[in-house]
């Protein structure tokens, strides 16, 4: 694998991981009970920044998975987009303190290996 397509990799999975808590941010700062699918909690969550700094965040990382597919086959890329579980389960447990139990930590574990196999055939 290139460093290029490395770097755009690191790009797209940093972008998964502001984007993803960012949502998550946005959509808890919504009133206790009022967080489900529906008008009024599209509504709430479009009137908040940090959903909005989501959309702009997925929106980069959507450009830099175009740039990224243009570099690397589909069944090579869409695999090692994976490694977006270890970005956000990491994301989740520093800016959010969420737990995460070691079995939780032993599936990423496996999902790195997989993707050490991957990115051999990139």
């Amino acid at each position: 694998m290139s460093v290029e397509i490395a770097v755009l990799l690191a790009v797209w999975t940093a972008c998964e991981a502001v984007g993803q808590i960012l949502f998550k941010r946005g959509i808890d700062a919504i009133e206790a009970g009022e967080a489900h699918f529906g008008p009024r909690t599209l509504r709430l969550a479009l009137m908040s920044p940090a959903i909005w700094g989501g959309i702009l965040v997925h929106a980069i990382e959507f450009a830099v998975w175009i740039v990224i597919l243009g570099h690397l086959p589909l069944s090579v890329a869409f695999p090692l987009e994976s490694i977006s579980y270890v970005t956000v389960l990491a994301a989740t447990r520093l800016w959010l303190h969420e737990a995460v139990p070691a079995r939780r930590w032993a599936g990423v574990g496996l999902i790195c290996a997989g993707i050490v196999v991957l990115s051999g055939a990139a």
